[in-house]
């Protein structure tokens, strides 16, 4: 069960275009291949790897603040499940998520908030161009060769990510229940900055100065015949795979990775 995996979360970034990964992970950035087995993407490896540059560069990330998202809170889900979310966030951030139960055995209800947000585009046109004059590396062995040729592989344009993570924890009246800082920072190692939003407060953020978590996603869908890319088509968040089906289009991914879940 991953972050924004529950129904009740599933169009957290939906606003903004983006689909959510339910766990938190580095390493997802713009040009990365993902490939599409039944209702999963599972990470493929770089664009580059695959496509040789012809008379057009590899398009140039952007990396700028979202000041947008930074902020904006998941709905509130139960204790039991956001602990166990939160303690594979905080192995990803290589802190220990250890006794942290015990740390919030009054809660019966979490929500969460990334802040400092960044996002980091490429321009779709520019990637057009890249793979329309671009050729597939005679190199590739025949998994990639047959997913490329189902259009069933897919490219990141655009990520967001975050540093740090925000947790309010309140119980079963909706009051919002007090965590010991100390504790949860002897917890949670000392590669993980923990910090409240002052004496008394619910609201407990960990951050890490060194990685990145990336958790909003956009892939545009790649089609391929006889070895040569043809055209691209979006994948919009806010059209489920049952949707799109019934509308007489292809599938839309749901799932990201055995552990990730890519919300439509």
């Amino acid at each position: 069960m991953g972050l924004f995996s529950c129904g009740n979360t599933r169009n957290y970034l939906k606003k903004y275009g983006y689909g959510t990964i339910a766990l938190p992970r580095e390493g997802i950035k713009p040009l990365l291949m993902f490939v599409k087995k039944g209702d999963r993407l599972t990470p493929l490896g770089p664009l580059t790897s695959t496509f040789l540059p012809g008379t057009s560069p590899v398009p140039t990330a952007n990396r700028h603040q979202s000041a947008a998202v930074s902020g904006e809170q998941s709905k509130s889900i139960d204790a039991a499940i956001g602990l166990s979310i939160l303690g594979n966030v905080i192995g990803a951030l290589a802190g220990s998520a250890l006794g942290l139960d015990v740390a919030y055995k009054k809660a019966s209800k979490v929500q969460f908030e990334f802040g400092e947000v960044m996002e980091e585009t490429i321009d779709i046109t520019a990637l057009d161009q890249f793979l329309s004059n671009g050729s597939v590396t005679g190199s590739i062995g025949n998994f990639v060769k047959q997913a490329l040729e189902k259009d069933e592989v897919y490219v990141a344009v655009a990520t967001l990510d975050a540093r740090q993570i925000s947790v309010q924890a309140t119980d079963s009246s909706q009051v919002g229940v007090k965590v010991d800082v100390p504790v949860i920072q002897q917890i949670v190692g000392g590669k993980i900055a923990v910090s409240s939003g002052g004496a008394g407060s619910s609201k407990i953020t960990y951050a890490s100065n060194t990685t990145p978590l990336s958790f909003g996603l956009k892939v545009v869908r790649l089609i391929v015949d006889k070895g040569k890319y043809t055209t691209m088509k979006t994948v919009k968040p806010d059209v489920g795979a049952e949707a799109v089906a019934a509308a007489g289009g292809g599938e839309a991914p749901d799932v990201l990775g055995p552990e990730l879940r890519f919300e439509l």
